[in-house]
């Protein structure tokens, strides 16, 4: 027989050829909706590695998105189409913080909100977190997906989604082996936002970020008044040239790197910002804006960076001031940037660090504070962290050289690295010490207590997190400089 049909079209055997082995070759029995049935096997066998991974003491993170990436290619797309609207926050540094600020803000106003605040910000990633939020039938109900998505996996993940709002909080030099020159990362992203309905939240300051405003989307802009606060003498090191003419660009104030306040003689400049910070303060961060003072359990100035990016993104959605406000006031970061500990009466900060505008200014606001203290930098080479350490080389350790340091340490793989840039920057040998071992690093700390800030590239955060949460006491309360 050529072929039987069976009553029901959904589930049918269709046979051809005359024989056993040919029915065996040729022929496929589809139950169901092959496509439902494909989306069905993604998240099953995405959740079931992701549980398998992390009862095996794996974080497991990206995994569920990885498996099901492979079954189902276009499983983030199927999922997508169920919530409401995506809010992307991208750029080198504060994307992070921006999404956790954002997605904890919508929250407190009542919205159902989903966001991958363990940081996995690439393809699997995403997917992930949207598998492991979902029923295992694949539903998912929720008013916003905010997340926070790696700069360079912005063009495919576009593909995939095409999001409301789109947040650009900066573009510095980061890791140089994955993601190549800034002007191509910029060009990819311009060209993957350019044929997609969506509104820029960008930072004015920044003219890598400005560029995109070109593309000729509904945009709004924030930055800082250029009296707004002094974070330390550091120079251009992204970009000085014009992305319009070529030219180099004019600055009337830097507030740090190629952020500030800039023009060109062709015409290319700041735009003015819809939303600006008048003035700053550090520790604890407040700030003046639009006539109202915002306070913050956090410390570090430019913090209030991603708090206006926040800000920004709420207001345009429709939040009021005064819920931004109250949210903002009972705001505790978690996430390893600036997250602040107690240990024997002493404060120990957690602040990641990745790539060379990141680190001076971390360093700018640990030498704001005129007290002893000692500084542990933890470097790592992973793919995640970049293998090529070559951008300490461009941080300002120079600026090291203070009686105020006590003791500086190195640990992780590359700790030989960073001792080896300190004794090129001058730093009193005396006081460098290397402890490749994370977990030894920071318990020599804890024999030697004293202020102390912890400064680990993206895996050592999750180590240097971990044995923090392990070792303080549970009762010790956060503590702001």
């Amino acid at each position: 027989m050529k072929a039987v049909q069976i009553n029901n079209p959904k589930y049918f055997l269709k046979i051809e050829g005359n024989s056993m082995e040919d029915t065996a070759s040729d022929y496929l029995l589809l139950m169901g909706d092959y496509r439902i049935l494909k989306k069905k096997m993604a998240i099953l066998s995405g959740k079931t590695f992701g549980k398998l991974s992390r009862l095996l003491g794996n974080q497991g993170s990206s995994l569920p998105g990885a498996v099901a990436l492979k079954i189902d290619p276009d499983i983030l797309t199927k999922l997508s189409k169920q919530i409401n609207q995506f809010i992307f926050i991208t750029g080198t540094n504060g994307k992070t913080t921006t999404s956790n600020l954002l997605a904890h803000l919508l929250r407190s106003t009542g919205k159902k909100i989903l966001n991958n605040s363990e940081g996995s910000n690439m393809m699997s990633g995403i997917t992930a977190c949207l598998i492991n939020q979902s029923s295992l039938f694949g539903n998912l109900k929720y008013d916003y997906a905010v997340l926070e998505v790696d700069e360079a996996s912005m063009p495919a993940i576009i593909k995939q989604v095409a999001p409301q709002m789109v947040v650009i909080t900066n573009f510095f030099r980061d890791q140089l082996d994955r993601y190549g020159e800034i002007d191509i990362l910029i060009k990819d992203i311009k060209n993957a936002i350019d044929p997609i309905d969506t509104k820029l939240v960008l930072n004015a300051d920044d003219p890598l970020v400005v560029r995109l405003s070109l593309v000729g989307k509904d945009r709004v802009f924030y930055g800082l008044n250029k009296g707004a606060y002094h974070f330390g003498d550091y120079g251009m090191s992204d970009s000085k040239y014009c992305a319009t003419c070529g030219e180099e660009l004019q600055y009337d104030h830097i507030h740090f790197s190629q952020l500030g306040v800039y023009n060109c003689s062709c015409g290319f400049k700041r735009p003015i910002p819809h939303y600006e910070i008048d003035y700053i303060q550090s520790n604890p961060l407040s700030f003046k804006l639009r006539d109202e003072i915002y306070h913050m359990n956090i410390s570090g100035a430019y913090n209030a960076y991603n708090a206006l990016a926040a800000i920004s993104c709420a207001a345009e959605i429709g939040i009021q001031s005064l819920e931004i406000k109250e949210f903002l006031n009972k705001y505790e970061s978690d996430n390893g940037r600036m997250q602040l500990y107690d240990h024997k009466g002493y404060p120990y900060i957690v602040n990641l660090n990745k790539n060379p505008s990141g680190t001076n200014v971390s360093l700018s606001e640990i030498l704001s504070t005129q007290h002893n203290k000692q500084i542990v930098f933890f470097i790592n080479d992973y793919i995640a962290d970049g293998e090529d350490v070559s951008w300490i080389w461009d941080v300002d350790f120079e600026c090291l050289q203070r009686e105020d340091i006590t003791r500086i340490i190195c640990s992780g793989r590359r700790a030989a690295d960073i001792a080896l840039r300190l004794k090129y920057a001058c730093v009193d040998h005396n006081k460098v010490i290397k402890i490749p071992s994370i977990e030894k690093a920071i318990q020599y700390t804890f024999d030697h207590p004293m202020p102390t800030y912890l400064l680990p590239t993206y895996t050592a955060l999750q180590q240097v997190k971990h044995y923090m949460n392990g070792s303080v006491d549970k009762n010790d309360e956060f503590i702001t400089l």
